[in-house]
């Protein structure tokens, strides 16, 4: 059995990729250790190397992990948008072999045995292998395609 669909990787796609795979990724919450230890090293630098600069450094360097944790999102569409791939249309095939997906500048392949979880969020499926997640949005996917995914998944 295989199924074939396309897509455009457009700006609502990227956005809809990172509000779907934030909850089951690294960057869901702040770095609080490195916050603590950056402002941590800052006081001390300042008050008790009285190193005013470098302090001033440290406790800055906190202050920008904060901000780029706040713009996180808008920083990644951005990102992507920049891309060769952006705008481009990407050709998916879920078969027996497992996923494989292309457009004119990427393509990658992801066998079933590779994946080690398969999740369905409300509004796709995110495939966490060792290689990172992948995520596919419902909207480019069949009915029949879903419960095919779902029936390999609890395999």
């Amino acid at each position: 059995m295989q199924f074939t669909t396309s897509y455009t990787l457009d700006k609502p796609y990227f956005y809809e990729c990172f509000d779907e795979s934030l909850p089951y990724s690294a960057q869901a919450k702040p770095k609080y250790a490195f916050l603590v230890l950056l402002i941590s090293l800052g006081l001390i630098s300042i008050y008790a190397l009285e190193q005013h600069y470098l302090g001033n450094f440290m406790i800055m360097a906190a202050v920008l992990e904060c901000v780029a944790f706040y713009y996180r999102r808008p920083w990644w569409v951005t990102r992507q948008m920049f891309s060769r791939a952006s705008d481009s249309k990407a050709k998916l095939t879920i078969d027996e072999q497992g996923f494989s997906s292309e457009n004119p500048h990427k393509s990658y392949q992801i066998k079933w045995q590779q994946i080690d979880e398969v999740i369905f969020t409300p509004r796709g499926i995110l495939l966490k292998s060792k290689q990172g997640m992948q995520y596919i949005s419902n909207s480019v996917l069949s009915d029949e395609a879903i419960n095919y995914i779902q029936k390999r998944a609890a395999k």
